[in-house]
């Protein structure tokens, strides 16, 4: 079976899903996104490239280099590794390679890896939610001296990234929102995705002017200790965000 060392770190980002897996590496080959390959415990490394993504027979093509020396020793390898280390980072690790012949000349042919990591760092990217259909967010405030004061607060996003949200609320602000307080088991329903529940903290907030002229309230929240269910969840959901981002754009060329 193939699979990838990850770090402890990186063990919330493995994708194992086939038809994500799939999409994930149509994308790299789309865009011709250079990968590296190491072996020989990190002493032999090379660029490549993916040429094409066989999901009917589970295989994927990459450009193969010109040393013939050094192909017969990546060709005997055991344990390969593909990784991208800008913007996105992607890993996997491949166990059996051969030679393919395709009509452009030859190529090294590897077995659709059955997961990967896929690590979407926030400093990167920052990505806008959708204004139809927005996405909601509920945050329960607890009134520790009466109880029949707790309520829920309900907030629309407005971008989204790993390491948290921003979110707008209508003015008066609510006076539970200061910076640096902590909210559990908010619950934001993402589309497609699912329901997740979070602990949120207040980093900044801001007043805005709409674009009606009225005045409402972003609020940038971070994820506190999300767990990998959770951390899942968001990473897939903002898979999805990039994936329309790059539809519209492509759409409107």
């Amino acid at each position: 079976m193939e699979h990838v060392i990850h770090l402890p770190e990186e063990e919330q980002y493995i994708v194992q899903n086939l038809k994500e897996i799939t999409q994930i590496l149509t994308d790299l080959s789309k865009k011709k996104s250079m990968l590296k390959v190491s072996f020989n415990h990190g002493v032999d490394e090379c660029l490549t490239t993916i040429i094409a993504v066989d999901a009917n027979n589970h295989a994927v093509h990459l450009d193969i280099g010109l040393d013939e020396a050094f192909n017969t020793r990546l060709m005997a390898s055991h344990h390969v590794v593909f990784s991208k280390d800008d913007g996105i980072r992607i890993k996997w690790t491949s166990t059996q390679l051969s030679l393919a012949t395709l009509k452009d000349g030859k190529a090294i042919k590897i077995a659709l890896p059955k997961n990967l990591m896929r690590l979407q760092r926030r400093e990167y990217f920052r990505l806008a939610t959708p204004i139809i259909n927005p996405v909601p967010c509920q945050i329960p405030v607890v009134d520790k001296t009466n109880a029949d004061e707790d309520k829920i607060l309900e907030l629309t996003l407005a971008d989204v990234s790993l390491g948290g949200i921003a979110a707008i609320t209508p003015n008066p602000l609510d006076p539970a929102f200061v910076i640096g307080a902590r909210f559990d088991k908010c619950k934001i329903s993402f589309p497609d995705v699912g329901d997740t529940s979070l602990t949120l903290q207040v980093r900044n907030m801001m007043p805005i002017t709409m674009k009606d002229g009225s005045i409402k309230n972003r609020i940038g929240f971070q994820f506190v200790e999300p767990s990998r269910g959770n951390e899942g969840l968001i990473n897939r959901y903002t898979y999805n965000l990039e994936r329309l981002e790059m539809a519209l754009l492509n759409g409107a060329k």
